[in-house]
């Protein structure tokens, strides 16, 4: 993409549209699985005791070494017939809403739990396992989280059996600016920049995606190291949003549209910061920095779209900048081999669509199509007995207890039960 910088702004989303192989995008079709399931505006407002009290979880424990609780929820509204919600949050606490609200030691202790987790359902049912921890808890764009008040991963198997392959013409706007995500390549960039600081670069295997950037790294006793240089990337990938909403906008926000929007500054003030931004930032390249140009010769006041929670986009002026960071983090375990893929994909336009796009190929999913059927709840089922026996198994033998040929040897502190 060495010639992005030189395209005119009106043709950078088309340039990026144009190198999608569209044969290896899909859609998936999924069911409503509980009908009585917390409604979002509820669960948002219950404290974390009562959220406890009041989710259908199908198992309650302590993170070890903490005061956090962990929820394993089974779902309404998936992202495949085998999915489930793990919620972590304390009573104790300030409300945990992402990340972002996490401290270093808590993030290294909620991600090593999944990932043990994890590796143990793939040694189960032979599938790759999917953790994927969306954090948008400012953004409230339509189709963000159902419960966005409260930290949560969704653990799941994609679907890849009952996918169908997209018809381009038939995707809105909204879904194809949620497959692109060209602010992916700052993140690119960052990263490079990020590890070359840390001299980190033997460790990690990187590669950039589309909409997404992937880091591979082993499953060993070195993990939690490898999770808390994770931690410093988020940190340094919030702090560099920080930085742009502040060449883009004042921080001031409008809730016209029925969302709080970040309102663009003028668009010579916004030229003005983008040029002094990236005099300091040298680490970017020519494609990060025609993305960011595009951003602030394009960015317009939201237009309301036809009703708040609306995905139809007519006009540039109802892609709004998203409030808040916005994305998702990805950890793809496989007990076959003995790496942990990690996926991050930055929303800047909120389009939102997460990681429901980072699978196989990417994947556009539309959730509740109907009641699932006698066979979607069996196969649910059969998924929610999974997870719970690898809950057990992970909380009952801490590390230094398991046999070095474990499936489940990676460096995790143990659950107990609550």
């Amino acid at each position: 993409m060495g010639e992005t910088a030189d395209i005119a702004d009106a043709m950078l989303i088309p340039m990026y549209l144009s190198q999608i192989d569209w044969a290896r995008v899909y859609e998936l079709d999924t069911r409503r699985y509980a009908a009585d399931y917390l409604p979002m505006g509820t669960a948002d407002r219950l404290s974390w005791a009562q959220f406890a009290e009041s989710v259908p979880a199908m198992f309650r424990g302590t993170l070890h070494g903490s005061d956090s609780d962990v929820l394993v929820v089974a779902k309404s509204l998936t992202w495949s017939d085998q999915d489930v919600n793990v919620y972590v949050g304390s009573e104790n606490r300030p409300q945990v809403r992402s990340f972002l609200d996490l401290t270093e030691p808590a993030f290294v202790a909620v991600f090593a739990w999944h990932i043990a987790v994890a590796r143990e359902v793939s040694s189960a049912l032979g599938h790759e396992v999917y953790v994927t921890h969306g954090f948008n808890p400012q953004d409230s764009s339509p189709d963000a989280h159902s419960v966005a008040a409260k930290f949560h991963t969704h653990l799941h198997i994609p679907d890849l059996e009952r996918r169908r392959p997209v018809v381009p013409a038939g995707l809105s706007h909204f879904d194809r600016l949620a497959v692109i995500e060209p602010y992916s390549v700052v993140l690119w960039d960052a990263l490079r920049h990020f590890l070359t600081a840390r001299g980190s670069r033997s460790r990690w295997r990187t590669a950039p995606g589309f909409g997404f950037i992937s880091i591979v790294t082993p499953l060993d006793d070195m993990l939690a190291d490898d999770l808390r240089l994770l931690f410093a990337l988020l940190a340094d990938v919030h702090s560099t949003y920080l930085e742009l909403v502040e060449v883009f906008t004042a921080g001031r926000v409008e809730q016209r549209t029925g969302h709080e929007r970040y309102v663009p500054l003028p668009p010579g003030e916004r030229d003005h910061r983008l040029s002094t931004f990236t005099e300091c930032a040298e680490w970017l390249s020519a494609d990060s920095a025609a993305v960011l140009r595009y951003l602030a010769r394009n960015l317009a006041p939201a237009d309301a779209r036809d009703s708040p929670g609306s995905r139809r986009i007519s006009s540039a002026r109802q892609a709004w900048i998203a409030k808040g960071l916005s994305g998702a983090v990805n950890f793809v375990v496989s007990a076959a081999d003995a790496f942990v893929r990690i996926d991050i994909a930055p929303r800047v336009i909120s389009t939102s669509g997460a990681t429901k796009v980072i699978s196989t190929s990417p994947t556009i999913i539309r959730k509740d199509r109907g009641v699932a059927t006698a066979a979607d709840q069996q196969r649910m089922r059969g998924f929610h007995q999974t997870v719970l026996a690898a809950v057990t198994r992970v909380q009952s033998a801490p590390l230094q207890q398991r046999s070095k040929p474990s499936t489940s040897s990676s460096p995790v502190p143990p659950v107990s039960s609550a």
